[in-house]
């Protein structure tokens, strides 16, 4: 019985070649390369942003992995040499499989962790890019070009105290509600809530084509759903709704700010302050909305569809350079007010070569305009308390 055994025994005597298995050492240190690479085609799939693209490289992982084994195990002891095959197959798969299910579980609580922390001020669609691409989320700060939305309630104080405590909060929150829809709607990133005050941005933490545009649609979206709803809030405040938006583009400081224990997603710099400015300075100038040069010019650049109405050139409270600032409006309220906004054009002129007098007449022939009332005001203080000297700057007084 089993002569062939015996035959090729004898035969591995006669020709001195016999099957020689490698070292013990070796033979670990191989089951633990095998293992080690599972791991690391892992971390490489990981990388990939297309899910298909994952799946796929998975699929041919999975089988390419035990063939090559296999074939290496071959290809030895074609030349008389032993290598294991079945336990460096288990252990290419099984360390596949591991890491697969920890890749799966640790990208499972990231997105439960970007979804907790960011659906509450950022837009659908800007989470499902997140959740598609983690990467682009930088945890900390970084110096981002952003859009920036400050608005205020105007008299929200005397409003509200008027209002029992249940009555204002339905009140705030429906406003709240109704502005947060159309932020999140075009893009925008809420900062944070003040009261009554609402700040966001665009552009942060993903990035946003045409946030100047989309910045300034969604501020006079604001005001056209205050006004198609004031019958609402009549009710609810006993008074309609006026909100004064200010408007910049710039660099700012965007990241998670905080301590380890709470934090939040927000935005500072030079240019954010400016922008919480020009909400204020809406009252100098009797309007509701307002943007700097450098919103308006990049809107108007992607085909932003408004006539933007130039204010002035101010000197905000906390800065030394004059900003040129501008009033959206809609082309067909433009269009219906025409003569307002060409008489305002020609008395703003004028008022900035300090000709005063012939200004306030022009200014007063726009009786219904509030840009221009405010203009009659302040010319007629001028007249009465001529300058020492005039610039043509509209310096705020107040933030």
């Amino acid at each position: 019985p089993g002569s062939g055994v015996h035959i090729t025994a004898l035969d591995n005597y006669l020709q001195n070649n016999f099957i020689k298995e490698i070292p013990k050492p070796l033979s670990i240190f191989y089951l633990f390369f095998c293992s080690l690479l599972a791991s690391f085609l892992i971390l490489i799939l990981k990388r990939q942003s297309s899910y298909k693209l994952n799946l796929f490289f998975s699929c041919i992982f999975t089988v390419l992995g035990p063939v090559l084994i296999i074939f290496l195990g071959y290809a030895l002891f074609c030349k008389s040499i032993f290598i294991q095959i079945a336990s460096p197959v288990f252990c290419f798969l099984f360390s596949l499989l591991e890491a697969l299910f920890y890749s799966y579980a640790t990208e499972g609580r990231q997105r439960r962790f970007i979804k907790t922390a960011f659906n509450q001020y950022l837009s659908p669609a800007v989470i499902n890019e997140l959740l598609k691409n983690p990467s682009k989320l930088t945890l900390g700060g970084e110096k981002r070009r952003i859009s920036i939305f400050f608005s205020d309630v105007q008299s929200f104080t005397s409003i509200s105290e008027h209002l029992d405590p249940e009555e204002l909060t339905d009140l705030l929150n429906k406003y709240l509600s109704r502005m947060s829809n159309i932020i999140l709607k075009n893009g925008g990133t809420i900062d944070k809530y003040e009261g009554d005050a609402i700040i966001a941005f665009w552009n942060a933490p993903c990035d946003i084509v045409n946030h100047e545009r989309k910045i300034v649609e969604t501020a006079v979206e604001c005001q056209i759903m205050l006004k198609n709803l004031e019958d609402e809030f009549v009710k609810l405040a006993g008074r309609p709704l006026y909100t004064r938006i200010g408007i910049n583009t710039g660099y700012a400081v965007v990241g998670n700010m905080g301590s380890d224990k709470r934090f939040d997603y927000t935005m500072f710099g030079d240019s954010v302050n400016l922008a919480s400015r020009l909400e204020g300075i809406n009252k100098a100038f009797g309007t509701y909305t307002i943007c700097s040069e450098e919103t308006c010019v990049n809107a108007i650049k992607q085909g932003c569809d408004f006539y933007f109405r130039k204010l002035s050139d101010v000197k905000v409270v906390g800065k030394n350079q004059a900003v040129a600032v501008f009033e959206p409006v809609q082309k067909e309220y433009y269009e219906e007010n025409k003569i307002i906004f060409e008489n305002f054009e020609k008395a703003r002129k004028l008022f900035e070569k300090g000709e005063f007098i012939l200004a306030k007449k022009l200014f007063d022939l726009n009786k219904t305009d509030g840009a221009s009332r405010k203009f009659s005001e302040k010319c007629s203080f001028f007249i009465e308390n001529p300058p020492s000297s005039w610039s043509g700057v509209w310096e705020a007084s107040s933030k």
